[in-house]
């Protein structure tokens, strides 16, 4: 009795193959969760340097306010996939007294907290939950100009 091997290497090149377009549509997915973060990223700070601290602070509704100001700077970004909550604004003012000169300064000091999560254009949403990206946004802003922001 003699085994024919016709047809083996067709076998053993179909699992190649599979493997090869799962690990290829792998790097794929991981390159367009990595494109979504650093365009996502690059927008709410963007849109931190620019914000309306005194349009916030009157605001009703401050988690609105703060996503058309995101959209607003954001050509890229989709209002129904965006999502604001926990926006915290805190102002206090700082007097510096020079008693040599008798000069005194007022700074108005105030700091721009939110959280921001966006539901990421990918294909394969079933990694990390679901395609969307969560950041905390907090800018510190010195006389209307914001000096600091900081994503985590």
């Amino acid at each position: 009795m003699v085994l024919d091997e016709r047809g083996s290497e067709s076998v053993q090149f179909s699992f190649a193959a599979v493997l090869l377009i799962v690990v290829a549509f792998g790097i794929m997915q991981m390159a367009m969760m990595s494109a979504a973060a650093i365009m996502l990223s690059s927008e709410l700070t963007q849109a931190c340097m620019r914000i309306d601290v005194s349009g916030l602070r009157t605001a009703s509704d401050k988690e609105s306010f703060v996503a058309e100001q995101i959209l607003d700077e954001s050509a890229q970004l989709r209002r129904s996939d965006l999502t604001v909550s926990g926006v915290r604004v805190e102002s206090n003012a700082r007097e510096d007294a020079f008693s040599a000169s008798g000069i005194s300064s007022r700074t108005a000091l105030a700091s721009v907290s939110y959280d921001v999560s966006y539901k990421a254009p990918i294909s394969l949403s079933g990694l990390r939950d679901g395609g969307r990206l969560s950041r905390h946004v907090a800018c510190a802003v010195v006389d209307e100009r914001v000096t600091e922001v900081s994503l985590a």
